[in-house]
């Protein structure tokens, strides 16, 4: 009896080692932010560092059979003509950060919009923007659309025009 009492014990403090090997990986940063924020598996036709923007890894696929317009949120000049886009119309960079979970690190603070037209034949990603960590700060949950080629001449991109700018912060 005393043998198996000491086999339990040493069965126990491995759970509780690989438990904490768990939590000091996640704590700092040893498993991908992306893993933490939510699993699930892949319910999308993209790469999967793509299909993990999208809420549970899911989105539908659709070929424009005509064109369609779309808004871009961006704060740099460089990267205004981007692969993300959404339906949504924002009023404030705060609601944009949050709805579509744009990671402050990242750079974009959202304080420009622009309209996009796809030309028919676009072949667009649609679904809800995921969370980021911390999910409290990042919650998602905004219209994301998702096209391959942002570099198509066929795209129309308006001219940016501000939209009304807060500051984020993030506890």
């Amino acid at each position: 009896m005393l043998k198996l009492g000491k086999i339990l014990q040493g069965i126990s403090l491995s759970l509780v080692t690989v438990f904490c090997l768990l939590i000091f990986s996640a704590v700092f940063g040893l498993i991908p932010q992306s893993v933490l924020a939510q699993e699930t598996t892949i319910d999308c036709n993209l790469p999967e560092s793509i299909a993990i923007t999208f809420l549970e890894a899911k989105c539908s696929e659709r070929l424009l059979d005509e064109p369609e317009t779309f808004y871009r949120y961006y704060s740099q000049e460089e990267y205004k003509k981007g692969r993300y886009l959404t339906t949504d119309q924002y009023a404030l960079n705060t609601e944009v950060i949050q709805k579509l979970a744009l990671k402050q690190e990242w750079g974009n603070q959202a304080t420009m919009i622009m309209t996009v037209t796809l030309p028919q034949g676009t072949t667009v990603y649609e679904g809800l923007a995921a969370p980021q960590t911390p999910s409290e700060c990042y919650p998602g949950g905004g219209q994301q659309t998702f096209i391959t080629d942002s570099k198509n001449p066929a795209i129309e991109w308006s001219e940016g025009t501000p939209i009304t700018v807060a500051a984020f912060s993030c506890p």
